[in-house]
């Protein structure tokens, strides 16, 4: 099974006519959403507020087949992300996720949890004590690697050292520079690396690099998660990788039902 956690917020859009949208949105439920579709069965450790926007994003969950072990915060209000533009980001329920018991755990083979969970306290502590227990418990570990004025590079190296290198990264291209990471220093993060720039994706390892052609129109949140989903089920990283971009091809090529 994969096991997931980390920051989750609703998206605010603005509309043609000045309203502002809003829907469940964000790295990791993109990653959830396609590593379902690539039939993965997977759990989701996450924190909302209790209100509209919290509902709205277990209501999702629940009605793509996730088990949703969603904690409700009753002081703090669901997290959200100002889309357009330069994107903006109120962090507040997530980042203060609170340690799951055993039962998140049971039957996992692969943890994988987003950087941005790493930057801001009780949020921080409760990550790393996830992962610990990951690790003791043989789990495979893997990171999203993104950019946050919260969680730079410098803190979260010192925080993540005792589990470097994780099995699995995903990182751009964009994210690398800012961070200011060399593709050379990856292997110190992860022993698999999956390298985002522009429409195509790296494999980085100590051993070999290869790179792919993602299907048009798709991004790599979509990618990794079906990587993820295939990982989680025991392929190889080259295996899972091919066969992530295989089934997005072939997604692309269906036509749809008249």
């Amino acid at each position: 099974m994969l096991l997931l956690f980390g920051e989750l917020y609703a998206e605010l859009e603005q509309e043609n006519d000045g309203c502002l949208r809003s829907f469940p949105g964000g790295a990791m439920l993109r990653q959830v959403r396609a590593a379902r579709a690539a039939g993965a069965r997977l759990r989701f450790l996450g924190r909302v507020g209790r209100d509209d926007y919290g509902r709205s994003i277990r209501a999702e969950l629940v009605e793509a087949g996730v088990e949703a072990m969603l904690q409700e915060d009753d002081d703090h209000p669901t997290s959200l992300l100002l889309a357009g533009g330069e994107q903006v980001a109120y962090r507040s329920a997530d980042a203060q996720l609170q340690p799951p018991g055993d039962a998140f755990f049971e039957g996992g083979t692969l943890l994988h949890a987003g950087s941005w969970i790493f930057g801001l306290d009780p949020g921080r502590t409760t990550a790393v004590e996830v992962f610990r227990e990951g690790l003791r418990r043989g789990l495979t570990l893997s990171l999203d690697l993104r950019v946050a004025r919260w969680a730079g590079r410098g803190e979260l190296e010192e925080v993540l050292r005792p589990y470097l290198p994780l099995g699995y990264m995903k990182v751009d291209a964009e994210t690398a520079a800012a961070l200011g990471i060399k593709p050379g220093e990856l292997f110190k993060w992860a022993g698999q690396v999956l390298y985002f720039d522009g429409g195509s994706v790296r494999r980085l390892s100590l051993f070999e690099e290869k790179s792919y052609r993602i299907p048009s129109g798709t991004g790599p949140d979509e990618v990794y998660g079906r990587f993820l989903a295939l990982a989680s089920a025991g392929e190889e990283a080259e295996a899972a990788l091919t066969g992530a971009l295989a089934s997005l091809k072939k997604k692309k090529r269906r036509k749809p039902e008249k």
